[in-house]
C-alpha cells in the first residue's frame, strides 16, 4: 500500500500545479504581489516589514516528497521530555536558533526575515495582483491554519538545514492539555498536562528566552489562561489586571474553551473560518471571518504571553511562537478525526490558494494549500498526548466567566465599538457561547 502512496501523491501535485479553471478564483501570492508590496498596519500599528521587491532566481512548486520507506519523524510534546533527550533537544535548538540569529538579513532564513514574512502576510502589506486597495492578510479566515502549518514547517525546514541534521523536529507545547493523566495500556504517548509555559522557554541563559512578555507567562507554575478576557486589552492604555485563578480554576476553564471551539461549535465552516477569494476585501472584525480555533484558544493566549506575541507584525520574534502554532496545526489534524463530519474545504478556491516561502536553501518556493493538508505526505506525525482531557469534559453547566472571552480582539479594534457592541449583546452569538 506504501508504494501506492508515494506515486499517487506526486500525480496530484503535479494536476494541482498543471490544472486550472476559470471558475476558481483563489488567493495567489506572485512576483507582482513582491513587487507592490508596501507599508501595512494592525488595528492602526503601522508595519514596514516588505521582503525585498524583486524575487531573485526561480521560483519552484512545491511537491510533499513522501518517502515511504522512511519512518515518521515525530513532533512531540514539550512537557514529557526529560533526562539525556531534553538535554539533547535544548543544546540543538539553541544552536539552531544561535545559527539562524547569526545569519545576515540580506539571507530570508535569518530569524529577522522569518518574522518580517509573517508581518508582511498578517499587516496588509501585500496586496491583491491588479489591485490598488484589496489587501491580504492570512488571519481572520480560512487561510490561517494551512498558511501557519507553512510557515513553521519552512522554519522547522531551516533549522533542519543549518544544525545538519534532517531529523531534527520541532516539539510542540501542548498547552490545550490542562490534566495529567495515567498512560492507556500500551501507549507511549505523553500524558502530563502541558498548560505551563515551557521552561525551556523562560531561562533568560537560553536562546529560546523572550524578555517581552507579560509578567504572567514568567510565572513556573501558573496555567496559562485560554479564557482571557480580550476586551481588557487595549494598545493605549496598556496591559490588563489578570485574573488571580487557581489551578484548579483554570484547568477547569481551559477544558471547556477547548470543547466548545473543537467540539461544540467546530463544524467545518465555524473551526476554520470563512472564504476569503480573489475580490474579497479584507476581513477586519475576528467575529466575522476568524474559525472557532483562531479565536479560542489562538487569540486568547498570543494576548495572555503578551509582548512581540501582541502583534502579528512582531509575533514570532518570540521563539515561543513556534512551538505554540506547532500545536496549533495539531490541534487541526485533531479536529479532523473526531468525526462530526469534520472535513476540510474542498473548494479549489481554499485548496488552491498559492503563497511563496523561501525553503532551507533561500529557494523561493510555490506552495498551495493542498500539498500541506496531509502530514503523512509533509514527512511528520505529532506524539499522543490527552485530548480527552478536554474532549470528553461536560460544560453543561459550566459559564467559564459568562464565556467573556467572546469580545476576541474586537476591543482592540478603534473602528468598530458598534459592532462590538452589537456582536456582544446579540443572543444568537451568545447562545452559541
Amino acid at each position: 500500500m506504501a508504494s501506492i502512496v508515494a506515486p499517487v501523491l506526486f500525480i496530484q501535485c503535479l494536476l494541482s500545479i498543471l490544472l486550472t479553471t476559470t471558475l476558481a478564483a483563489p488567493i495567489n501570492i506572485t512576483r507582482e504581489t513582491f513587487r507592490t508590496c508596501r507599508p501595512g498596519n494592525w488595528v492602526g500599528i503601522p508595519s514596514d516589514c516588505c521582503p525585498p521587491k524583486v524575487i531573485k532566481g526561480p521560483i519552484v512548486d512545491f511537491c510533499p516528497q513522501y518517502d515511504a520507506a522512511k519512518p515518521l519523524r515525530v513532533r512531540k510534546a514539550l512537557q514529557c521530555l526529560s533526562g539525556h533527550e531534553l538535554k539533547t533537544y535544548t543544546r540543538k535548538l539553541e544552536r539552531g536558533y544561535a545559527l539562524m540569529r547569526a545569519l545576515p538579513d540580506s539571507d530570508p532564513r535569518s530569524f529577522k526575515r522569518q518574522n518580517a514574512i509573517h508581518c508582511a502576510y498578517g499587516t496588509a502589506s501585500f496586496i491583491q495582483d491588479g489591485s490598488t486597495n484589496l489587501t491580504i492578510d492570512i488571519h481572520l479566515n480560512w487561510h490561517f491554519l494551512p498558511w501557519h502549518r507553512m510557515f513553521v514547517y519552512f522554519h522547522e525546514k531551516i533549522l533542519q538545514k543549518l544544525l545538519g541534521d534532517p531529523e531534527f523536529s520541532l516539539h510542540f507545547w501542548n498547552f490545550d492539555n490542562s490534566v495529567t493523566a495515567k498512560p492507556r495500556h500500551g501507549s507511549h504517548g505523553c500524558y502530563k498536562a502541558g498548560h505551563f509555559v515551557p521552561p525551556m522557554y523562560n531561562e533568560p541563559s537560553k536562546a529560546t528566552f523572550e524578555a517581552n512578555r507579560s509578567f504572567m507567562a514568567f510565572e513556573p507554575n501558573r496555567a496559562v489562561d485560554l479564557a482571557f478576557d480580550l476586551s481588557q486589552w487595549s494598545p493605549v492604555l496598556g496591559p490588563p489586571t489578570f485574573p488571580n485563578n487557581t489551578v484548579e480554576e483554570q484547568t477547569r476553564m481551559n477544558r471547556e474553551i477547548m470543547h466548545r471551539s473543537m467540539i461544540t461549535l467546530g463544524n467545518t465552516t465555524s473551526f476554520i473560518g470563512k472564504p476569503y477569494r480573489v475580490g474579497d476585501a479584507q476581513i477586519l472584525i475576528p467575529a466575522a471571518g476568524a474559525g472557532t480555533i483562531e479565536m479560542l484558544p489562538h487569540n486568547t493566549l498570543h494576548a495572555y504571553i503578551g509582548g512581540w506575541m501582541m502583534q502579528p507584525g512582531t509575533a514570532p520574534i518570540d521563539p515561543i511562537f513556534y512551538p505554540f502554532h506547532a500545536n496549533m496545526e495539531r490541534l487541526w489534524s485533531v479536529w479532523r478525526k473526531l468525526g462530526y463530519g469534520n472535513d476540510d474545504p474542498t473548494d479549489p478556491d481554499w485548496l488552491d490558494a498559492t503563497f511563496l516561502f523561501w525553503d532551507e536553501n533561500a529557494v523561493m518556493r510555490r506552495v498551495k494549500t493542498r500539498d500541506f493538508v496531509d502530514l503523512n505526505a509533509l514527512g511528520y506525525r505529532y506524539e499522543e498526548v490527552n485530548d480527552a482531557s478536554w474532549i470528553f469534559f461536560d460544560n453543561s453547566t459550566s459559564p467559564v466567566r459568562n464565556y467573556r472571552s467572546r469580545v476576541v480582539f474586537l476591543s482592540m479594534l478603534p473602528d468598530q465599538e458598534a459592532h462590538q457592541m452589537s456582536f456582544m449583546q446579540n443572543p444568537k452569538i451568545l447562545a452559541g457561547y
